[in-house]
């Protein structure tokens, strides 16, 4: 699962190379709201791969607001396909599918709580 927070420079780490045909592939990610299906797509190239250890997994950075400033908080499906364009948003000209899962996407306000006291006073009678 991914999560992401607007207003930030999210991470996105994914297992995407073990799948991979294509040579020094670049991404397709596309974001699917659960609630509106609604889609975010966008391009990421094999060269902001900044994972240490690309046999196992991908890094990337995002400016999350880049992509999603016009979304709300929620739910996404995702998916990832592999592509040698650098431009390509379009999901019936890319390659294979590499992964697919979930991602959350927060709003980035925090949530606060107001905490109340009351005095509780407790009457009682002698039954006798």
């Amino acid at each position: 699962m991914i999560k992401l927070t607007k207003g930030t420079t999210g991470t996105i780490i994914c297992t995407l190379t073990e799948k991979q045909t294509i040579v020094d592939a670049n991404y397709l990610f596309v974001f699917t709201n659960r609630s509106t299906n609604e889609k975010v797509k966008f391009v990421l190239v094999n060269s902001s791969d900044v994972s240490t250890n690309k046999e196992r997994w991908n890094e990337f950075s995002l400016v999350v607001n880049s992509q999603f400033n016009t979304q709300k908080e929620g739910w996404f499906a995702y998916k990832v396909y592999e592509q040698a364009s650098t431009t390509n948003t379009d999901e019936d000209l890319t390659g294979d599918l590499l992964e697919e899962g979930l991602m959350f996407l927060s709003d980035g306000t925090d949530v606060s709580f107001e905490q109340y006291s009351q005095e509780v006073t407790f009457k009682t009678y002698d039954a006798s």
